[in-house]
């Protein structure tokens, strides 16, 4: 049993041993010698566990020990690229390690600039969150090459520029040729598109980029969850994005089950 991943998991989502014993109808002893390793795990705990820790039932059952077979790597590539709004890229890279999705983060030059501005976070502290991080110049990367399997990818924000490379196919730099290697290999791509007004010829690239498979998304804000804090908002965005790539994320409110009209 992996304490150190139960506790550091239990802060992360500001829960107790208490709220992991009431949700397995036990006392919090048996629930610490379980932790400990004193204990074997009753596989009918693994699922309110995994509810209480905001993770996946199969990381319960990993770090206990209990998972039959290694699973396959899942990686997403993630893009940030210099439009506003920084701050959807880097709270993706937290909510992959919280559904133990590998990430590979590439960032454009013109990202770090918009990220100095936007936010108090430096580009390297944000290249040590990912798993993997490329120079934007590194045109030999895994990610530059098709038969490294991956996902798919999100660029999150998308810059207009890139969007349009990515549409030409003509691409310049490692951000937009892994973009482009997701299309040709027939996976996943979201982009995140930052821009208003557009004309003409952004809303062609758009349909262009539609209808070679990529799926626009704009960082459009939902209201009806009634979001108390730029986080909320943010994560709602993303869990859209994610539920994509059939990745279901925490707290992700969900109109006719969760609110609105039933």
């Amino acid at each position: 049993m992996n304490e150190n991943w139960f506790r550091e998991n239990l802060k992360r989502v500001g829960a107790t041993q208490e709220d992991l014993a009431k949700a397995i109808g036990r006392d919090r002893a048996v629930v610490s010698r379980v932790i400990r390793g004193r204990q074997a795990l009753n596989l009918e705990w693994a699922e309110p566990f995994a509810r209480v820790l905001q993770v996946p039932v199969s990381a319960v059952l990993r770090q206990a020990g209990l998972a039959l077979e290694p699973a396959p790597t899942r990686r997403i590539i993630v893009g940030i690229s210099g439009a506003t709004g920084v701050e959807y890229g880097v709270r993706l890279l937290t909510l992959l390690k919280q559904l133990e999705i590998e990430s590979h983060l590439v960032m454009s030059r013109a990202a770090e600039i918009a990220m100095t501005q936007e936010t108090d976070y430096k580009p390297r502290e944000i290249a040590t969150q990912a798993d993997k991080y490329y120079h934007i110049n590194d045109v030999a990367a895994a990610i530059a090459s098709g038969s490294f399997k991956t996902m798919g990818m999100i660029i999150a924000p998308c810059s207009i520029r890139s969007m349009s490379e990515i549409a030409s196919g003509a691409t310049s730099n490692l951000l937009t040729r892994a973009a482009d290697v997701v299309l040709k290999e027939r996976r996943r791509l979201v982009l995140m598109v930052r821009e208003s007004p557009l004309h003409g010829g952004h809303l062609r690239n758009m349909a262009r980029l539609s209808d070679l498979g990529a799926i626009i998304a704009p960082p459009m804000p939902a209201f009806y969850p009634r979001p108390k804090s730029l986080e909320e908002m943010v994560d709602h965005g993303l869990g859209r994005v994610l539920d994509l790539f059939d990745l279901e994320t925490a707290g992700l409110q969900r109109w006719g089950e969760d609110i609105g009209l039933r």
